[in-house]
């Protein structure tokens, strides 16, 4: 789904962000638009991670600014307020479920920090976001020990949709899993941006989903955006790792299956 309006939804402009003596991301810029599925991607240590960390203020930033649904944070360290936090959701790349809860009590742990509602309320709340990842109700007392793999994405993923987010932050959605049950995922991925209208920032080195699933890309190389645009207007940007990422042995197999 392309965008008419193009309303920029997350604004990027000049981030620095770095540890110690070593620069990650420098005169980075960024935007994203309402309603897209956008994927970041990049070679190991190019950054991507730690943008998307530093987007949601995981990670203090030395310059720069971040808009994030209108709201600006000009202070590298400033923390963002609650009632901007609770407009996102994000899916972290293991689903990092809490071990000792159960999936329905690990879906409500945002409720709990940011909502005033009773147990009954926020167990059907939970029950019903178990629903929108595609989970059966029966789901909702097990440990994540007991789950699949593929499972606890989806119940990660059901966490971050608890307080109905508008944006949807995935690092590595489909990461570990196998390709039917990344294809499933990258399917419900889009269901869940029809259906909620989400605008979701991706963070993948997938190439299947990246194809299947993105609207735009923004590759990371050189301590910045290299490139961004729709994903046939990058695998033509000139630059050696895009080269070979996009345009290598997998990079081709993957524009062919979904060229068909």
């Amino acid at each position: 789904m392309l965008q008419t309006n193009r309303e920029i939804v997350i604004s990027v402009r000049d981030l620095e962000v770095g540890f110690g003596d070593v620069t990650i991301l420098s005169n980075l810029d960024l935007n994203v638009y309402r309603g897209e599925i956008i994927g970041v991607v990049g070679g190991s240590g190019t950054g991507k991670t730690v943008l998307l960390r530093s987007i949601v203020g995981l990670i203090p930033r030395r310059t720069g600014t971040v808009e994030v649904l209108c709201g600006r944070y000009d202070s590298a360290h400033a923390r963002k307020p609650i009632p901007v936090e609770r407009r996102w959701g994000m899916l972290f790349q293991h689903g990092a479920l809490f071990s000792s809860l159960t999936v329905r009590q690990n879906i409500q742990v945002p409720m709990r920090e940011h909502l005033n509602m009773s147990q009954r309320l926020m167990d059907e709340l939970a029950d019903l976001k178990l629903a929108f990842v595609g989970l059966s109700p029966e789901a909702a007392h097990k440990y994540p020990s007991e789950l699949s793999g593929g499972m606890i994405k989806r119940v990660g993923l059901a966490r971050a949709l608890a307080l109905d987010p508008e944006i949807l932050f995935l690092d590595e959605p489909t990461s570990g899993l196998d390709p039917i049950a990344a294809g499933a995922f990258d399917e419900l991925i889009v269901k869940l941006r029809e259906t909620l209208g989400l605008t979701v920032y991706m963070v993948s080195h997938d190439l299947d989903s990246l194809y299947a699933i993105c609207d735009r890309l923004a590759v990371l190389g050189d301590k910045k955006v290299l490139v961004e645009g729709p994903i046939e207007e990058v695998v033509e940007f000139d630059h050696p790792w895009v080269k070979d990422y996009f345009r290598g042995p997998r990079g081709r197999h993957a524009e062919e299956a979904y060229a068909r």
